[in-house]
């Protein structure tokens, strides 16, 4: 039988938590949503998705419902400290009504859990995510790649409840640690916010760098692409075996790294080898790349890449660095977009001709001292982001390493 006693405990609490149901300690039955909520209908009631369940929720992002569908399921409303816990797909998330949201109705995927008094909603909701009960979850869910959960089975789910001050003590720990992962996901935010707002005056101009004199630098010129890189077409003949993928937030990375496994072709002696430096442009359209990601080859000193891919090096005078900043910022979009051809999305690819990518594309490109200067100041910002990335997730791991101990 398993041990139900938490290895990590607040001093002066021993009494052993007890097993309880879901159903034992909600003061109202676990019940479904709205079958369906009709089109969104301004002004009227808020209604809580799944999908919504992903982040905190906040009534400035629900959709609502009319009001005469809301008052047909009026049993599917939700108040403040209700929990709302997802039974389908992503099984297992679970949210607290915030007081924002005093009255609210869900839809079918999605169940509302209202605790008696004596036990506090953060302590169940964490305990909810915990290993122990996903493995429950999980075993009861139906469906092997799309998974649910019925009402009776999470009904009958067992909790482990402790005394309601240890409860207590326990969520106000917890909260004060989320509360510090909401501060940090903010000031990350708040600065990439910052950065794309600083990106768009440097590259337009309006914010010009001096030289270390107080000087300012020479005028900006307009370059065709082909004057600034030089394309590289360097077969793999060392059959060089680390295969490249482009990922929007870590560049060019292995795929091994990437997807745990190599999805390139048996025979790599074909693919185009890259030194540490050079850049590869995927013509394929992701997520914040409209128009394909650049990126430069940084955390190996040679890697591999498919042919479809048009890869080039800076030339003398071109700062590496400078254009990596420059590319991520989308500032090629609007030149690659004169280019693409008509019908270029094909499967999700551009149809771009490498021709007409060095030759037409045009650049405007500050003098070499500028370029450094405005890497060097970009960089700093990147550095205090990934600084700030390095913290959020060192915060979640500390509070899932609570979480191992202070629930079985």
């Amino acid at each position: 039988m398993t041990d139900l006693h938490p290895r990590l405990r607040f001093k002066g609490f021993d009494r052993k938590p007890s097993l309880e149901s879901l159903e034992s300690i909600t003061k109202k039955k676990i019940s479904y949503g709205i079958v369906q909520a009709g089109p969104n209908f301004e002004g009227g009631m808020p209604y809580i998705k799944s999908t919504d369940l992903n982040s905190e929720l906040i009534l400035s992002r629900l959709e609502c419902t009319s009001p005469e569908i809301a008052k047909k399921y009026s049993r599917s409303e939700v108040t403040s400290g209700d929990i709302v816990f997802s039974l389908r797909g992503n099984i297992g998330i679970s949210r607290i009504v915030p007081e924002s949201l005093t009255v609210a109705n869900l839809t079918q995927g999605t169940a509302r859990i209202s605790l008696k008094k004596g036990f506090v909603a953060k302590y169940i909701q964490e305990e909810l995510r915990t290993l122990r009960l996903k493995r429950r979850i999980h075993s009861v869910s139906k469906g092997s790649t799309f998974q649910e959960i019925s009402l009776a089975d999470l009904r009958q789910l067992e909790v482990l409840v402790p005394d309601c001050q240890e409860q207590q003590k326990i969520a106000n720990f917890l909260s004060s640690v989320d509360s510090k992962i909401s501060q940090l996901t903010e000031k990350h935010r708040l600065l990439k916010d910052y950065k794309k707002g600083v990106m768009q005056q440097i590259f337009s101009q309006k914010i010009r760098f001096k030289d270390d004199d107080g000087n300012a630098f020479p005028d900006w010129e307009e370059k065709h692409f082909v004057d600034a890189f030089t394309r590289v077409i360097t077969k793999n003949k060392e059959n060089n075996e680390n295969v490249l993928t482009i990922s929007a937030q870590k560049g060019l990375v292995s795929q091994l790294e990437y997807f745990n496994k190599s999805v390139s072709a048996k025979d790599v002696t074909g693919y185009y080898l890259l030194e540490k430096g050079d850049f590869a442009y995927n013509k394929s359209y992701s997520k914040g790349y409209p128009m394909g990601a650049i990126k430069p080859l940084k955390q190996y000193s040679k890697g591999v890449v498919s042919t479809l891919y048009i890869c080039f090096r800076p030339k003398n005078g071109y700062n590496e660095a400078y254009f990596e900043q420059y590319f991520d910022a989308g500032m090629l979009n609007r030149e690659i977009a004169k280019i693409a051809q008509e019908g270029a999305r094909n499967h999700g690819l551009l149809n771009v001709s490498v021709k007409e990518f060095f030759d037409d594309i045009k650049l405007t490109v500050p003098h070499l001292k500028e370029q450094q200067k405005i890497a060097e100041f970009l960089q700093a910002i990147d550095k205090k982001i990934d600084g700030v990335s390095e913290q959020i997730k060192q915060t979640k791991e500390f509070k899932k390493g609570l979480l191992q101990q202070m629930f079985v």
